[in-house]
């Protein structure tokens, strides 16, 4: 990419009723917008089978959601609160933090029940380290909440502890501090019923804020990176994703955070995924050369957010725009928790 690109060239107006701030009453009740050409059709979710094709191979992300956003009280009586971004150790962590002085280098906030006491280690690029007086995924489980986004308007429920979470998340896995939203559709039976009917393999990556924290106003170019997060490929993944691309067969990612793990682990020397533990900081905006993934499945994303430049560097600005155009028009539900659409890769990036 030549020219810098701003995240103004991504904008979008979303009615404010076509944001779903729940789960659908069924995981397979959300719709699927399928889009190739300009052209659209609505199907129910359920019958996304009938987009696979016998060869397919479809990759899917394990990774399961901690109760990442901690509410405490301040010294004060103020109210603040701590979202663990990623956990580096047993007592140390990567925060964003709301209504916290970051100044005061060492102080002592309050869960409903004990003092927990907390040291700023450094701040940097939005992010703060803190290192905890307790275990912080023993905090996180404990006093944790789910970390619904905040565009939802509401505090988390009961139900978004399993909502808000694949039914294939790996229970070992508990790393990401936001859901891999196209994995939300499936149910049991559907996944089970895809498995069963085509090859399918897992990867992990542990999704991070920095895919969803808003953006700068700054000029996107080659540079331009975005939080790092960590991601797993095993070598027996590994192996059906290469020999699926040595013949030259559709690879099916289930979600963007797919996506971004298999494009992060290309490897251009042996023109094959590598496996193995793995961190990312890619940035997939226009111009971007896509080598593993054939067809996308995502929801529909914020305005003016890096996942909407991903999707549109994937199929193209013009059909993704028409595309979100189309599901305004029918009413489709947006974000998390919103209806989904198949995308497959512009011609231009193969």
């Amino acid at each position: 990419m030549n020219q810098d690109i701003y995240k103004s060239d991504y904008d979008y107006e979303i009615p404010e009723k076509l944001i779903a701030r729940y789960p659908p009453k069924n995981r397979t009740d959300s719709k699927l917008l399928l889009c190739k050409d300009q052209n659209f059709s609505i199907k129910n979710f359920s019958s996304i089978s009938n987009f696979f094709k016998k060869d397919d191979l479809i990759v899917f992300n394990e990774t399961k959601v901690f109760k990442a956003r901690l509410r405490l009280q301040k010294e004060s009586g103020g109210q603040t609160e701590i979202f663990i971004n990623r956990i580096l150790s047993k007592f140390e962590a990567e925060c964003l933090t709301k209504g916290l002085n970051l100044k005061k280098k060492s102080q002592v906030l309050k869960t409903d029940t004990f003092p927990l006491k907390i040291s700023i280690v450094k701040e940097k690029d939005g992010l703060v380290l803190i290192k905890f007086s307790q275990n912080v995924k023993h905090l996180c489980s404990t006093y944790g909440k789910v970390p619904i986004p905040p565009y939802l308007k509401r505090d988390d429920d009961e139900f978004d502890n399993v909502r808000y979470q694949s039914v294939f998340a790996n229970d070992v896995l508990k790393e990401s501090a936001a859901a891999p939203t196209a994995s939300l559709h499936f149910d049991n039976d559907l996944y089970e019923k895809i498995t069963n009917e085509f090859s399918t393999c897992k990867i992990n990556l542990a999704v991070g804020l920095g895919t969803f924290k808003p953006l700068s106003n700054d000029a996107i170019n080659n540079s331009s990176k975005l939080h790092e997060e960590n991601f797993f490929i095993s070598d027996e993944s590994a192996k059906k994703i290469n020999s699926q691309l040595k013949d030259n067969k559709r690879i099916i990612a289930i979600g963007t955070t797919t996506l971004r793990a298999l494009e992060s682990s290309w490897n251009n020397e042996t023109n094959s995924v590598s496996p193995g533990k793995q961190t990312t900081t890619i940035f997939i905006k226009e111009g971007f050369k896509f080598n593993v993934v054939n067809a996308l499945l995502t929801n529909f994303h914020l305005p003016q957010s890096s996942l909407l430049m991903l999707v549109c560097a994937f199929a193209g600005k013009e059909l993704i725009f028409s595309t979100y155009e189309f599901a305004i028009k029918n009413n489709l539900r947006f974000f998390s928790y919103g209806d989904a659409m198949i995308i497959e890769r512009c011609p231009l990036n193969y």
